[in-house]
């Protein structure tokens, strides 16, 4: 996660118009007919009940298979643990909504990347899925994980380890789900309905695209050795840099109460370790990714989108167009 602090002029800017006319909001014509309440939500698709279910049995079947649940011994490797996962579905629910109304209450018009159109206050079907969606992060509970990490260093390797190795898996499985017809159509298109970016639109997803970028690479991780409060911090703070980079505005320049500090600065040291060739995305990035499509695969880092040719730097706030869609989106 990462976001911009280098854009000095955007925050006089900001001040200097933060009473300007407010944009018209987001129209969520592309999201009628989709379930706007959880309950009807589930009803609608109840693979995100008993998909999680299946799969958190097949975690724990598998964890009992004599050599595998021998390899876990060894290690000291125990399931995350109801409470635990009940926690972290619980914060990233709140989250979720707490960013959407910091969005609403703090975000002024000229930090809108996509300028032509406000920000949506009220997007009840993408609210239906995203929490849909994240109350599936239940089945962590029986990820295997290993002990918390012995020192500091074992723990800030972990995390760095970690984040490298999910922004490969991401971008690789990202780019394929955007490059086959079959498995645009089969996992991602619905994340891509609204191309207009608003925080409940970071887990407006399937929940086959749901273990294809995160519960997969979490179980594979935690199998090979993740200690348990890395993946935790990992979790927490991915959690909250996803929202922001979904949310639709450059808020790095937003300034802290009280520091001589701006809220990208507080990112950008928590994500110590993006920096050099693994310099991490930013909201601008994502934002032209869901506007134009076909660029900017990656989740935390920009090296693979530069190496492979998919790298754009995305709009100044304030200077986009409204977003449309690709001939591949039709």
């Amino acid at each position: 996660m990462c976001l911009q602090t280098e854009r000095e002029p955007l925050e006089a800017a900001a001040k200097s118009q933060a009473y300007e006319e407010v944009p018209k909001p987001s129209p969520d014509d592309v999201l009628v007919g989709h379930p706007d309440s959880l309950d009807a939500f589930w009803k609608a698709h109840p693979e995100f009940l008993w998909g999680p279910c299946v799969l958190g049995a097949l975690v724990k079947g598998g964890t009992m298979i004599p050599g595998v649940a021998a390899y876990l011994d060894a290690h000291g490797m125990e399931p995350y643990g109801f409470l635990n996962a009940l926690h972290y579905t619980a914060f990233a629910l709140i989250l979720s909504y707490a960013v959407h109304a910091f969005v609403i209450v703090h975000a002024v018009p000229t930090l809108k990347i996509q300028s032509k159109l406000g920000y949506n206050k009220e997007p009840r079907a993408m609210i239906a899925r995203s929490n849909a969606a994240i109350c599936t992060e239940l089945v962590f509970a029986v990820f295997p994980l290993a002990p918390a990490s012995s020192s500091w260093l074992q723990f800030w390797a972990s995390v760095a380890v970690l984040a490298v190795f999910w922004d490969a898996w991401f971008f690789a499985a990202h780019k394929w789900a955007h490059e086959n017809k079959w498995a645009y159509r089969t996992f991602h298109k619905t994340h891509h309905l609204n191309k207009h970016p608003n925080c409940f639109g970071a887990y407006f997803v399937t929940y086959q695209s749901h273990i294809l970028l995160e519960q997969a690479v979490v179980l594979v991780a935690c199998i090979a050795g993740l200690p348990r409060d890395a993946f935790s911090f990992y979790m927490y703070l991915g959690t909250l840099g996803t929202l922001f980079e979904h949310c639709g505005y450059e808020l790095g320049s937003l300034k802290l109460p009280l520091v001589p500090l701006t809220l990208g600065h507080v990112t950008s040291a928590l994500s110590f370790y993006a920096v050099g060739f693994l310099e991490g995305v930013n909201a601008a990035e994502h934002d032209w990714h869901h506007e134009k499509f076909t660029t900017n695969y990656a989740l935390s880092f920009k090296y693979l989108d530069k190496l492979f040719g998919s790298y754009h730097p995305g709009r100044q706030p304030g200077t986009g167009l409204t977003a449309h869609a690709s001939k591949k989106d039709e």
